[in-house]
């Protein structure tokens, strides 16, 4: 073996010591377990409050299916690797038509679901249709349609109005797997602090069966009015989402998912000085727009930063950015605005601009957040990525920004100057930013090992525009086999070898990234094996 052929062995044997590989394993219905051990402890149904009108001690009459999930969610500084298998366990409700109506929880990484029968005398594999994280709630079917037998043994559920505070409901669950019982609850309030929309509060009227989990639905009149998200038993308490959010999620599209973002930020409006040099009567309240976002619902209305938001839908702003919601009472304006109308309607705001009242009718969408250059990523989907001889290039979203900001705890100077500049790179026309983040020792990058968390500008002198445009300049020949890269820090310039880089990535390959690169964005597959979804 030549010298250069040592080196090149030497610097991947190394590279695969430090960065590990991802081995995927393919998974069936057969082959895996994952069931959750029973607690020990049995609740005893003579201590809860069951009406007399509970029907039989069947599944026909439950209505209730088990959610068993194997989720694997991919490492976003290595993502050409996944962590460990998490296993997860809720309850559904059949709606009809082979529909099973559950909580996302970790559904949307989920690599392999089950549906089975709350004593586990049938289980079967299931598929996501459809789920949205901001409403916390997914839909699935069986995966095969022979398995559809399972549902003969459980009654169906239709979803009923929405509830109002002060309404009286039965929180839906079994005794033993077997038993259904019936546990009255009242909607006390409005809960804003944990998801994305709205929850209700709701408190028990007896004991809550022990051992609750999610996806229990709450009945009135035998139809679902809402799905348990959380609960806390010391206080004998739950948190649900009404039916108007479960109803919004049945009709809308799979694609759809998510609540609407305006696209701006707010501040409130305390300061009396302030809101004299605003123009404001001193009895009024609302919100003063610090910043809109270019491509967000704001700005397509016409609405400017230095404008005041004064209300929505005709319900006026106090001054700390509370109005009423027709449902759950006096809530945050962006709670309102997230639960009001679904994405696809319009929204009419008053607002105030230099002590001129006018109206912006907003159209309903999430463009500040999936099309600004910063964009989020569905949930559930595969990193994108390119390790390039030993480089590792990743597209800037705000997923990776924050997460990256929680992890240290800040950011590096250059993805500062990406997040604070995001108007420039609008009105650059760049689309997605592109990054070096990680460097692994090889032959293609001896002397540029101590690079990382910089932004990539142009590939042999163009300028980058997305990612997919970053991928099909590295892949385009140059006369010499020479590839430049423009970065925003010292050196300022990278060359590499073609050649070079292509036995860099043969060696990579072989040894510790099967693979390379990813540039579209993938969701979770669930069902096969999970090479094939790498």
């Amino acid at each position: 073996m030549n010298t250069k052929g040592k080196i090149l062995c030497a610097a991947v044997v190394a590279a695969s010591m430090v960065i590990g590989a991802c081995k995927p394993t393919p998974r069936t219905a057969n082959d895996h377990s994952h069931q959750q051990e029973k607690s020990a402890a049995q609740p005893n149904p003579e201590q809860h409050s069951v009406p007399t009108n509970v029907p039989s001690a069947s599944q026909k009459s439950a209505g209730l299916l088990r959610v068993d999930a194997v989720s694997r969610a991919y490492n976003p500084l290595r993502p050409w690797e996944m962590g460990e298998d998490q296993t997860s366990t809720s309850m559904g409700v059949y709606l009809g038509q082979g529909r099973v109506l559950t909580t996302a929880g970790k559904l949307p990484t989920a690599t392999y679901v089950e549906l089975s029968l709350p004593d586990k005398t049938q289980a079967v594999p299931a598929r996501v249709q459809k789920v949205d994280a901001d409403l916390g709630l997914a839909l699935l079917t069986v995966q095969h349609e022979k398995d559809a037998t399972l549902f003969d043994a459980v009654r169906a559920h239709e979803v009923g109005s929405p509830m109002q505070l002060g309404d009286v409901a039965q929180l839906h669950s079994l005794i033993n797997d077997v038993t259904p019982v019936y546990a009255p609850v009242k909607a006390e309030s409005a809960n804003t602090q944990e998801m994305q929309v709205p929850l209700i509060t709701m408190r028990a009227l007896s004991p809550l069966p022990q051992a609750l989990i999610q996806g229990l639905p709450v009945l009135k009149d035998g139809r679902i009015v809402g799905m348990v998200m959380s609960h806390r038993t010391s206080e004998q308490s739950l948190s649900v989402v009404n039916a108007e959010l479960i109803q919004r999620f049945l009709l809308q599209a799979a694609d759809a998912a998510g609540v609407p973002v305006l696209g701006g930020q707010f501040i409130a409006l305390n300061d009396p000085v302030f809101r004299k040099y605003l123009k404001l009567d001193p009895k009024q309240g609302g919100l003063y727009v610090s910043k809109v976002e270019p491509m967000g619902a704001l700005a397509a209305a016409g609405v400017r930063a230095g404008d005041v938001l004064v209300s929505v839908e005709g319900e006026e702003l106090d001054a700390v950015g509370n109005c009423k919601h027709p449902i759950y009472g006096v809530i945050n304006v962006s709670d309102m605005i997230r639960s009001l109308k679904p994405c696809g309607e319009k929204l009419t705001l008053g607002m105030m601009r230099h002590g001129e009242a006018y109206s912006a009718t907003v159209a309903l969408n999430r463009d500040a957040v999936e099309k600004t250059p910063l964009r989020r990523e569905k949930a559930g989907t595969a990193p994108r990525y390119i390790m390039w001889g030993g480089l590792l290039f990743q597209p800037l979203t705000a997923d990776y920004l924050n997460m990256l900001e929680q992890r240290a705890g800040s950011l590096p100077l250059s993805f500062v100057r990406v997040r604070e500049g995001e108007k420039k790179l609008i009105e650059q026309g760049i689309q997605e930013p592109v990054a070096l983040t990680f460097v692994v020792p090889t032959p293609a990058t001896l002397g540029y090992d101590t690079l990382g968390f910089c932004r990539v500008t142009h590939v042999n002198g163009v300028e980058i525009q997305s990612f997919k445009h970053f991928a099909d300049l590295l892949d385009a020949p140059t006369p010499d086999g020479t590839v430049s890269l423009a970065i925003d820090r010292a050196p300022y310039t990278i060359y590499l070898d073609r050649k070079v880089v292509e036995e860099s990535n043969d060696a990579l390959r072989r040894r510790a990234i099967h693979t390379l690169r990813r540039i579209s964005v993938e969701p979770h597959a669930v069902g096969g094996s999970d090479s094939e979804k790498l």
